[in-house]
Parts: C-alpha cells; structure tokens; sequence
C-alpha cells in the first residue's frame, strides 16, 4: 500500500499544479486549505483526492502541500528540499548563515509530530514561495506522509547545512 502512495504522489503534485495553472477557483479554494478557520472550504477538492478528512495527521500535510502549491508563482514543482530551499530562501542574509534561517530550522527540528510540522511550516512555506524558490513539493508531500521525527528533521536539517557547499561544487 505504501508503494502505491509513492507512486502517486508525483503525478498529483503534477495534477495539483496544473489545475491551479487553468482554474482560478480551484487555486482560490487551494489557497484556504492549510488555515484552520477556512480549511474546511477545502475539502471537497481534498476528498476528491482521497485524502482521510477525519484524520489530522493523514489531512494536514496534503492541505499544507497543496495550498503552498497554489500560492506559488512556478508553474511547475521545484527540486529543492526543505533545509537547501530555506537556506535559499535567505541567500540575500546569507543563506545557511543566517540568524533567521538558522532560528526557523531550530523551530521546524524542536517539532515532535507531523501536525505540529505542519503548523510550523505554514509561515514558512509561504515564506519560501514568495522569494521564488524552487522547494521540492512532492519531497515535501513524501516527507510529511511518511514523517518520522529521527530521520525526517535529520534530513531536513543535513539539507539546510550541506546546500551551499553543494552549490559551490556544481559552480
């Protein structure tokens, strides 16, 4: 069953952006997903994608996800992870040495549970978006679904400290 989801993912996020491109009441709609007073405006398109309503854990990273997608000015998703696009995010600051970005990591890595990573993620993404950067949605969506705390924030975390050394090198 687990294999199924991985299969799928990418060809929704795909779908997911590509819907948002041709209907503006459907990106609207998307763009309301991840607040709590206006989420339940989206469920429909939620359901629609089967995603489980009744369960925070299983709804939030798609409603999260998927409103980040809307909001997003790229037509298509990005490659980036989580660490290397918020380090990006504040290249302009410094990237990786930023006091900013080093405090928004510490927040996302202090998380214990998917919900609470989706909370602290909401800003952030936004954040992240609206500097253009190319974060990976689907990597995303993949991460918070099958989130375990160890391995997922060590990523994360690996991902902000290695992404400039890794731009240096392809340089």
């Amino acid at each position: 069953m687990a294999d199924e989801n991985k299969q799928k993912e990418p060809s929704l996020v795909a779908n997911v952006f590509a819907r948002c491109k041709n209907d503006r009441g459907f990106a609207a709609t998307l763009k309301r997903a991840d607040n709590p007073d206006t989420a339940y405006q989206a469920w429909e398109i939620l359901a629609a994608f089967k995603v489980p309503l009744d369960v925070d854990s299983k709804r939030l990273p798609y409603a999260l996800v998927f409103a980040a997608i809307a909001r997003s000015s790229r037509e298509k998703d990005g490659n980036l992870g989580l660490g290397a696009a918020l380090a990006n995010a504040y290249q302009d600051d410094g990237g990786r040495d930023s006091d900013a970005a080093k405090v928004k990591l510490r927040r996302i890595l202090a998380c214990d549970n998917v919900i609470e990573v989706c909370q602290v993620l909401r800003p952030i993404l936004q954040l992240i978006c609206s500097r253009g950067v190319g974060i990976s949605f689907e990597k995303l969506l993949k991460d918070l679904i099958f989130f375990n705390p160890d391995k997922t924030l060590a990523r994360w975390a690996q991902d902000f400290f290695g992404s400039i050394s890794k731009e240096n090198e392809e340089s």
